[in-house]
């Protein structure tokens, strides 16, 4: 009997059988539950067996399934070395690299990193281009991108994470707020406001995070949803939302609808440089060269910033 599966699929099924829970596993996945459901059934119907055991309140993989997790998990991982080493292979004989950024990158050193990238290595096509709060993720699992700046946290064990440094956080205010004129503020003083929140497809950890929720066991007071930072600005100028941002991207976004507070007792913020798991491409690792360098030499142009 043929079957027809394909990585996605497979994907999905290591996923659950990783969380062993539908509404986890699907929002990991960023798929509606019910389709991943279906997607799990209907491979199980190829299978002739079934993966997993369901009752109302658990899941649990069958004696069958956990031998069919183990071995196909050991196949993918053949599977995915040897793309990323043809990958490697095709990228060197097209001479491009992709890079994602969201909002301000690695604050000031973006330029710098960059410049040393294009520097050192001339025979390499650098494409720069812009990420949302709610792509970041997918365009790196897609392939959409090579590597990407990314604020932390985000836990995705398909990810690989080389924390750079981090810095302060502080609170973005309505100017015509009473709390703009607080010389600084702290969390309880913000967790009745409404926040302008990350839309749908964005990590959960991630957007609590920059909405505080990660500091409180209350639910969030949306006051929008956002993807972008003009979009956040946006809806706290002009619809008296609050975020929270990391300071240099405080100095790099001014508004004048925005006062921007120091938060006395928030976490640092954390930047790192992300790829796929095992991407080993000579660009990657050229970058994190770059990358390494510019936080040995010019880490004091950000102020605040700790190098990790």
């Amino acid at each position: 009997m043929a079957i027809h599966m394909d990585t996605k699929q497979l994907s999905l099924m290591f996923r659950l059988a990783e969380t062993l829970h539908f509404g986890k596993a699907a929002e990991i996945e960023n798929i509606a539950q019910s389709g991943l459901s279906a997607q799990i059934a209907k491979l199980e119907n190829e299978l002739g067996f079934k993966v997993f055991e369901r009752t109302n309140r658990r899941v649990s993989l069958s004696d069958a399934g956990e031998r069919f997790i183990e071995q196909a998990h050991l196949m993918m991982v053949s599977l995915e070395g040897t793309i990323a080493e043809c990958r490697a292979i095709a990228e060197q004989s097209r001479h491009t690299f992709t890079v994602g950024f969201f909002g301000d990158g690695a604050g000031e050193l973006t330029h710098t990193i960059f410049s040393r990238f294009r520097q050192a290595n001339p025979d390499i096509r650098l494409i720069v281009t812009e990420l949302t709060m709610t792509n970041q993720v997918q365009s790196l699992v897609s392939g959409s991108v090579d590597a990407t700046f990314m604020r932390l946290p985000v836990d995705d064990s398909r990810l690989e994470y080389e924390v750079m440094f981090d810095e302060p956080r502080v609170a973005a205010v309505p100017t015509a707020h009473p709390l703009a004129s607080a010389s600084h503020l702290n969390i309880e003083q913000l967790l009745d406001k409404p926040f302008a929140v990350a839309g749908e497809g964005a990590p959960s950890d991630w957007a609590s995070y920059w909405s505080l929720r990660s500091d409180s066991v209350d639910p969030c007071h949306v006051g929008a949803f956002v993807k972008s930072i003009p979009e956040s600005l946006a809806a706290i100028a002009y619809q008296g939302a609050f975020d929270t941002y990391p300071l240099s991207a405080a100095r790099m976004f001014q508004h004048p609808g925005v006062r921007y507070i120091p938060l006395q007792d928030a976490t640092r913020s954390e930047l790192a440089l992300v790829t796929v798991k095992g991407n080993r491409s000579p660009a990657v690792l050229a970058l994190k060269e770059c990358v390494r360098k510019s936080l040995q030499e010019d880490i004091s142009c950000l102020f605040g910033a700790h190098r990790r």
